[in-house]
């Protein structure tokens, strides 16, 4: 049996400039942040010579792993990708509100709308991080 989930990690171009928005921005407690160089790690994520900074920051409950690989460096997949996209991805913060959330944000924080209340009662907006990952803002 698979137990609960533990982490969801995201891949970035530059650690300084993610913390600023997890942490600094959206809030996220910064839990750890060390460097990665192993075979065992290169072999494990399929990518040889590998050399990552990684950050692990507390989402309220829900760990987020932000991984920045030094060597070698990928390509950025965000280019171009929509969120119907097969293999688009992203990730929920609730929040008590989308609105007051939005207002406070939107001047650093690249948005694809603004907070849309559907049929069901619960707003959302969807956001992308500095790396064009996508990030949903959730009110129920």
């Amino acid at each position: 049996m698979i137990g609960s989930a533990d982490h969801y990690g995201v891949v970035v171009t530059d650690m300084d400039t993610s913390l600023a928005f997890y942490r600094d921005a959206l809030g996220m407690e910064l839990l750890d942040r060390f460097e990665q160089e192993s075979e065992a790690f290169g072999r494990a994520v399929g990518v040889a010579d590998t050399k990552v900074e990684l950050a692990f920051l507390d989402a309220n409950g829900c760990v987020v792993e932000l991984i920045d690989y030094c060597q070698p460096e990928g390509e950025n997949a965000n280019d171009g990708v929509d969120n119907n996209d097969v293999g688009a991805a992203h990730f929920c913060l609730a929040v008590d509100d989308a609105d007051a959330t939005y207002e406070r944000l939107r001047g650093d924080v690249p948005f694809q709308s603004s907070p849309q209340e559907l049929e069901n009662g619960v707003t959302l907006a969807f956001m992308e991080d500095p790396d064009g990952n996508v990030v949903e803002l959730l009110e129920e």
